[in-house]
């Protein structure tokens, strides 16, 4: 018996802009001209990517995170163009506790044009729907008031700071937690 909420064919999602769908090798260049800008890495938790073969091994391990139950990562690519502008998904599943932490980032081209939260509202919805979640949880880098502002916006709530929650950038750092309930359960 398969005991897999995710279904075995990777779910592609679309908006009026964008088409959610699954990474693949192919897109190591894009994701890489992604996670290789400082301005975008920098409230991501990683230093900037330095060469395409990392990011072909970020492209793998989300692979292995869905096959695995434990993530799910979508590309997220701009429609009119067919490139990929950046990434969202869950991971950090916690299957017994039905929650699991959003994640997300754009090319700094693709900023403050709505792109981020026309992509986050299908994947919270598929999130509560498809995998079961009763809660959606974000955490944040206390100075990125950007990615606050846009939480705020599609309804989380500021829970509080989290002291020295992770290690990051070769420091513990300080983050804060948003959340998102479930209100059909």
């Amino acid at each position: 018996m398969d005991n897999r909420i995710l279904p075995n064919e990777f779910p592609t999602l679309s908006t009026d802009r964008l088409i959610l769908r699954e990474l693949v090798e192919e897109d190591a260049l894009r994701v890489y001209s992604v996670l290789s800008s400082e301005k975008v890495t920098e409230y991501f938790g990683m230093f900037p990517l330095i060469d395409v073969e990392t990011a072909k091994g970020i492209i793998a391990r989300y692979k292995n995170s869905f096959n695995d139950d434990f993530a799910i990562r979508w590309g997220i690519e701009l429609k009119e163009t067919n490139i990929i502008i950046g990434t969202c998904g869950f991971h950090n599943w916690n299957h017994k506790h039905n929650r699991a932490e959003i994640g997300y980032e754009l090319h700094e081209d693709y900023w403050d044009k709505g792109y981020a939260k026309e992509a986050l509202k299908p994947i919270i919805e598929y999130g509560f729907s498809h995998m079961q979640l009763s809660r959606i949880e974000a955490i944040v880098y206390p100075e990125n008031k950007n990615s606050e502002n846009l939480l705020r916006k599609i309804g989380f709530d500021y829970e509080g700071l989290l002291k020295g929650y992770a290690f990051f950038r070769n420091k513990q750092q300080d983050l804060n937690m948003f959340s998102l309930l479930n209100n059909n359960i």
